[in-house]
């Protein structure tokens, strides 16, 4: 285990109950239910429960105390060992992010969207499509600059990409460079299975060749006529089991022990939210059954 596990590794101890894949309890990101969490957090969290899910990670700040999202936590049975954070808002207000999450009980702050030093595009599209290598570098240094910050206050660094990770500049792919230069130390990686697909990437060769850089993992699947993009941001994703990942060959090949949490998230609906959200956990309980 490495010195950046050993410090996330003082996750809050879970209930023993619904385990999914490898043994662990299954967690929701929140945004795949962001309209209910918006107009009211503590319904939706009892619903999350009710289901059978027992980690959460939040997209960003919600709007209560930290005191306020502790008690609803407790009394659903939740814990939330991640949150999210863009890179651009880490720029202007990271400490009081660290030490919401810190509040709360997370044991990860994981960036989620790249930036650019002079935050020159508009948009999340114009981003993917525009940025250069050089802007891939400054997002590795700001990485390791969050990355000793958040370890004093006790919680790991991650990162979480999309598919304009995978964009190659003259035989140089962006994830490459992200590996090769954030700290192992300070840095992990939360890979989203789905973007890596949308990529046109093998997730197996990712979960295999970078076991040890990948702590965390979004469960997404994409819809069976997803077509490779890489510069542009437009989710295809549906219910897990519903789409083209082979998810028992992937929940075959991670390491338990490496692999510390994992999230459920969904982007696109063609049925109410809440009922994908259900369909995805009772999809990775049979799974976990042995049966699919």
């Amino acid at each position: 285990m490495t010195s950046l596990d050993a410090l996330a590794a003082k996750t809050l101890p879970q209930p023993l109950d619904k385990l999914g894949p490898l043994n662990k309890p299954v967690g929701l990101q929140l945004w795949t239910l962001r309209d209910d969490v918006a107009r009211d957090l503590p319904a939706t969290l009892k619903a999350i429960s009710a289901i059978g899910y027992r980690e959460v990670e939040f997209a960003g700040i919600p709007k209560a105390t930290t005191a306020q999202v502790r008690a609803m936590l407790a009394d659903n049975g939740l814990t939330a060992p991640s949150m999210h954070c863009g890179m651009a808002d880490a720029q202007t207000d990271l400490q009081q992010r660290i030490d919401y999450a810190q509040a709360i009980g997370a044991r990860y702050l994981v960036i989620s969207f790249p930036s650019t030093a002079d935050a020159r595009f508009k948009d999340g599209n114009a981003l993917a499509a525009g940025m250069t290598l050089d802007d891939w570098k400054w997002n590795a240094e700001q990485l390791n600059r969050i990355g000793e910050l958040t370890r004093k206050a006790g919680i790991a660094c991650g990162y979480h990409n999309h598919n304009m990770e995978f964009r190659s500049y003259d035989g140089v792919v962006a994830y490459d460079e992200l590996l090769r230069l954030t700290d192992a130390g300070l840095v992990t990686m939360e890979l989203d299975i789905a973007w890596v697909v949308a990529a046109g990437v093998d997730p197996l060769r990712m979960l295999t060749r970078h076991a040890d850089r990948i702590s965390l993992l979004h469960i997404k699947d994409v819809r069976k006529g997803t077509k490779t993009v890489l510069d542009r941001v437009e989710p295809q994703t549906t219910e897990i089991g519903n789409g083209r990942v082979d998810w028992p060959t992937l929940f075959a090949a991670m390491d338990p022990q490496r692999i510390r949490h994992y999230f459920v998230e969904q982007e696109n609906f063609e049925r109410a939210p809440l009922e994908s959200v259900k369909l995805s956990f009772d999809y990775l309980s049979r799974l976990q059954a042995g049966t699919r």
